[in-house]
């Protein structure tokens, strides 16, 4: 699945998503038009989860932001109920998820199996739980017709930033779970789900992604 992300109606990016069935999503983003120019972004994010509960099993990045280069990776130790990275754990994590476990996950669950619960979350080292919230059914245009899409808001509240990771921090990362942000996602009701459009957006700034 492929996105164009606009800002101000302005096209600043392109967005891959490649869901596996064996439980691993990626992404790929790449800055375009005058973002390009200016702060050139070349970002890729992994997660391994487990297929039938989505839980987190494993996950990483690598990014590329203008002259700022990161890399992170981090493995969940079920045994000791850890989430280890390079160097630090995040202590007493069971049934984890992150947002790219939850991206996985309403785009194979039923929204009604969703909707309203709330899921222990771990947001780079930061503790929280995160939900979805059903809000109607609409049509959506899609490039080529309109869709019948379930419209969600996804709340994320972070409670415990002890183990916080800091210092590789990236834009989507650092902004995606902020408290000011409004996150809106519309999944098909198709069979096969996928996200047509999704939004974030504050007082002064909406990113909207598209499918192609």
């Amino acid at each position: 699945q492929e996105y164009k992300l606009t800002c101000f109606g302005i096209h600043i990016a392109d967005i891959k998503q490649t869901i596996y069935e064996v439980g691993k999503i990626e992404y790929d983003i790449q800055s375009r038009g005058i973002t390009d120019l200016i702060w050139p972004t070349k970002n890729s994010y992994y997660t391994y989860f487990d297929t039938k509960t989505f839980n987190l099993k494993s996950w990483g990045k690598t990014i590329k932001q203008g002259l700022y280069k990161s890399s992170i990776v981090a493995k969940v130790d079920s045994i000791n109920k850890e989430l280890k990275y390079d160097k630090e754990s995040v202590q007493n994590i069971d049934s984890i998820h992150t947002i790219f476990t939850m991206l996985a996950m309403i785009q194979k669950l039923p929204f009604d199996t969703l909707d309203t619960k709330w899921f222990q979350y771990e947001h780079q080292g930061k503790i929280g739980e995160a939900r979805f919230l059903w809000s109607d059914s609409s049509m959506i245009w899609t490039n080529k017709d309109s869709i019948m899409c379930d419209h969600f808001r996804m709340d994320i509240n972070i409670n415990d930033s002890t183990f916080s990771i800091e210092g590789k921090h990236d834009y989507f990362m650092k902004h995606i779970a902020d408290e000011d942000y409004v996150r809106e996602l519309w999944v098909t009701r198709e069979k096969k789900k996928r996200v047509v459009k999704a939004s974030v957006k504050n007082n002064w700034l909406t990113f909207i992604a598209r499918s192609n």
